[in-house]
């Protein structure tokens, strides 16, 4: 089987298998920041000068990684932080709230961005939940790359239109109310993988068994990469 996978700078990477050398390294540097702000560290520019397989990367992290030890379930507690904001804000009961309960539910098309805009600040996580409907994004290509084109013919009219479709998707971030996320697990996941730090119950600690199974999971949302993919062993492009 053959997959397409959009990455972070819009390529396009087409495969048998998405693996960590399908990318370059701006495309893995995306990811490292997002774990890096995810684990409360801040790396030093040359922390990763000699990783050459996602080992070593996974190395790195656990190594700066120094907070305390507490081996308790941050998915567990991700989750309960989630339905109590959702019971606080939204006026629901808990029992109704569910890891499979959809978030269509939970926040209706009325009011959405409002609603999202409480529940975000009573969880005090930002977290992206709402999106623009695909045919923004649809339009955004498609205006792009014709304002690309135009540079053939008018480089002033070319700049003018990539200029406004840029503050098209800016306004439509912002005005968008289409869920990015579908249910109340996929949720949790979310939160657990891109906000760890600040998810867990007793501040500044961290479950070190969770640590490499986060970054496998970052990877594989992020990137598309499969799990089996993810070994010690398996190299970055630059490394080849």
């Amino acid at each position: 089987m053959r997959y397409i996978y959009v990455s972070n700078n819009g390529m396009a990477v087409l495969n048998d298998i998405i693996k960590l050398d399908n990318y370059e390294d701006m495309d893995i540097f995306d990811v490292i920041v997002k774990l890096e702000k995810s684990f409360g560290l801040k790396f030093e520019k040359d922390a990763f000068y000699h990783v050459k397989t996602f080992g070593d990367l996974c190395d790195v992290f656990e190594n700066h990684i120094t907070f305390e030890h507490l081996e308790d379930c941050t998915k567990q507690q991700a989750f309960y932080r989630v339905r109590n904001a959702i019971v606080m804000t939204q006026n629901i009961d808990s029992s109704k709230i569910k890891l499979d309960t959809k978030l269509a539910d939970l926040f209706p098309s009325r009011n959405r961005i409002e609603k999202t805009k409480q529940f975000k600040s009573y969880l005090r996580t930002d977290i992206d939940i709402l999106t623009y409907p695909g045919w923004v994004a649809t339009t955004f290509f498609i205006g792009l790359l014709s304002s690309l084109v135009v540079f053939f013919i008018s480089w002033k009219i070319a700049l003018a239109g990539i200029a406004f479709f840029i503050i098209f998707i800016k306004i439509a971030r912002i005005f968008g109310k289409d869920l990015d996320i579908r249910t109340v697990r996929e949720l949790t996941e979310k939160l657990s993988r891109e906000n760890y730090i600040d998810i867990r119950r007793t501040s500044n600690t961290v479950n070190r068994k969770e640590i490499l199974q986060t970054i496998i999971d970052s990877f594989n949302h992020d990137l598309g990469i499969d799990k089996i993919y993810l070994t010690r062993e398996e190299k970055f492009s630059w490394s080849l």
